[in-house]
Parts: structure tokens; sequence; C-alpha cells
């Protein structure tokens, strides 16, 4: 493992750094964008957006298939598959505070950590809820990860 350790890296540096710019040119870091995109029933619908899930959709189906046909990946030892596979409440409910407060600021978390290298005005605001509600929900709830694992097996 040790000697796959710079490959890794680097990959996972350069995916970072791919995916990071993938975001900007899309302008899905574009809080306006996105809110235009979400506004359906109100009108001045942007869809635009589609565009881009659905190409995304595309490139990760090609990926996966392609990564079918190999026994490990080319910088890791073993492919990380997810380890729960059950759809609960927990999951859901989680999904939809995620879709609420994706909703309300137009803006989610991987775009909003990419939006770091132009620090926008109030990006902070944002950074700082989205770190606070991350650590007061996994307060409020803990996530037994253990008790999941055994039920989603």
């Amino acid at each position: 493992m040790a000697n796959l350790k710079l490959p890794y890296l680097a990959t996972a540096a350069l995916s970072g750094a791919l995916f990071g710019a993938g975001l900007y040119v899309s302008q899905m870091v574009d809080p306006l964008k996105v809110l235009r995109f979400l506004a359906i029933p109100a009108g001045g619908w942007d869809p635009s957006l589609a565009f881009v899930m659905g190409a995304a959709l595309i490139v990760m189906f090609i990926a996966v298939q392609l990564g079918k046909r190999r026994s490990a990946p080319l910088f890791d030892v073993a492919f990380h598959e997810p380890e729960y596979r059950k759809v609960d409440r927990r999951l859901v409910g989680g999904a939809a505070l995620f879709g609420i407060g994706w909703g309300m600021a137009g803006i989610c978390p991987g775009p909003a950590i990419s939006l770091i290298a132009f620090l926008p005005d109030n990006l902070w605001i944002f950074l700082v809820a989205m770190f606070a509600g991350s650590l007061a929900g996994s307060v409020v709830i803990p996530s037994g990860h253990a008790r999941r694992l055994a039920d989603a097996q």
C-alpha cells in the first residue's frame, strides 16, 4: 500500500481539481443559477443545469462499466463499495434536509468548498452554518454505525 500512496494522492488531487473546475465552468457554484434551476413552479426556469447533471451521469455510467471489468483500481488495493444499501428513514430524512438547505441557499457543500478559491461575499456564513449543522446533527442523532451496518446486511 505504501508504494501506491503518491499515485493515489496525485490522482485524488487531480480529480478534485478537475471536479472543482467543472463546477465552476458549469456555473454550479453560482447560487442564482442553481435557484433558477430549482424554481420550476415559480417561472423563469433555467434547465441548463439538467444538461450538466445528465452529462455527469453518462460519464459516471461509463466509468462504472469500465471499473466493473477490473479486479482492482489502478492506484488502490480494492474498490470501495457503499457499506449501506438500504433506504431507511434516516437516509430519506437526511436527503430531504439536504435538499431543503440546497434550495434555500442555492449552493450545495461541494460547490461551497470549491468557492473558497474565489472567496465570494458571505461564503463564510454558509460554511460555518454547514459545519455547525453537520456537527449538531451528529450530536443530536449519533450515527449508530455498527447498528446501521448490521441492519444493512
